[in-house]
């Protein structure tokens, strides 16, 4: 399991340019989309409000207004998750830094390497803690945009005049609702991965401090004819 997560924390920049391409992609739907409110509004509001063929229009521009941001947001959580994998990447580096440095010196100026630090557990529990919460909210979006699609692909006419307990109020009032508490889940999901990203580069620290404060004792424990500045500065390279 552990060499599975290290061997995807190191496609890190394959998430990268995903989630990059998926905000392009949102930002041309959502010019696309801009395009067709922009003709729907031209519209006097007398003929927008009674046109059935004008309320598929509107129908479509609604969905997209709900689901577009959580795809949006979907892409950024890649690029997050890219760059919280990538201080993986470093700190694993380090680690390994670490072994090969103890591996050079005699066994008896070996020191213990220190076990994982928490905050490597957490960084990856955060990350995708993150990610399933923006996923999550996605599905929900689609969900959501589909009920807007079919609420306002009836005139606004219809819709004003729908009488209370009826299907179409149910529906905007699904829509209204899950738009309300979608809006803070998402920014959850955001936070979970800037935590995430901190608990990892405390991992970092972690191993830097480790290295600054063993690197002494290791040459403190060589013989005496092996240890020279010399030697540290190999050591401190490595």
């Amino acid at each position: 399991m552990e060499k599975m997560i290290q061997s995807m924390m190191k496609r890190f920049p394959v998430f990268i340019a995903m989630g990059f391409m998926i905000v392009m992609a949102a930002v041309v739907i959502g010019a696309v989309n801009a395009g067709s409110a922009a003709s729907y509004y031209a519209v006097d509001k007398a003929t927008r409000d009674a046109s059935i063929d004008l309320a598929q229009v509107r129908s479509n521009i609604e969905s997209i207004i709900v689901w577009l941001p959580y795809f949006k947001f979907l892409g950024l959580a890649m690029i997050l998750a890219g760059i919280t994998m990538a201080l993986g990447v470093i700190s694993l580096r380090l680690q390994e830094l670490g072994k090969r440095v103890m591996s050079s010196v005699p066994e008896a100026a070996r020191l213990a390497l220190p076990p994982k630090p928490l905050s490597a557990t957490l960084m990856r529990m955060f990350m995708m803690l993150g990610m399933l919460i923006i996923i999550a909210g996605f599905i929900v979006s689609l969900s959501v945009a589909s009920t807007a699609s079919w609420v306002y692909s009836h005139p606004v006419v219809e819709i004003d005049a729908a009488v209370a307990g009826s299907d179409l109020l149910a529906g905007l009032a699904r829509v209204h609702a899950a738009e309300a508490w979608l809006e803070a889940f998402k920014f959850v999901g955001v936070a979970s991965f800037f935590l995430g990203i901190v608990y990892g580069l405390r991992t970092i620290v972690f191993a830097l401090d480790y290295q600054r404060t063993a690197i002494p004792q290791v040459v403190a424990k060589l013989p005496a004819a092996t240890r020279s500045p010399e030697k540290a500065s190999v050591l401190a390279a490595n």
